[in-house]
């Protein structure tokens, strides 16, 4: 195997391995905000009227758990796209017509967490 072949596929292969660990972290920072706030308001006095002002910051961090999950899959389908780009006579979707969707929907998991935890932050800030 030559030098440059060897390198590009131990170069796709990390590129895999960093993503699957990016998306990966989106996950885990979605599910663990939710769950942390939903701990803090079992434990808070007055949590009737703080959990209807947690609502939306709640919301942002599901959304951005589902986003992730979606991208997921969309990298999935990204990985197909290509393994089906080698077969002679394939006609579907590029792979980057999905490696495009896949990096703004995880782009959007990010940014929804960033806006719940900002939301999140106001309104214990003023609680």
């Amino acid at each position: 195997m030559q030098f440059a072949e060897s390198h590009r596929l131990e170069t796709y292969k990390s590129l895999v391995a960093i993503s699957i660990e990016a998306f990966k972290a989106l996950q885990l920072v979605n599910g663990a905000a939710i769950v942390v706030l939903l701990g803090y308001l079992g434990q808070v006095s007055g949590r009737a009227a703080l959990a209807g002002r947690m609502l939306c910051p709640l919301v942002m961090f599901i959304l951005g758990l589902t986003l992730g999950t979606i991208a997921f899959a969309t990298s999935y389908l990204t990985q197909f796209a290509l393994f089906n780009e080698s077969v002679p006579g394939y006609r579907g979707r590029p792979h980057t017509w999905w490696l495009w969707w896949t990096f703004g929907i995880a782009l959007s998991s990010l940014v929804t967490f960033a806006v719940g935890a900002v939301k999140a932050v106001l309104v214990l800030s003023t609680a």
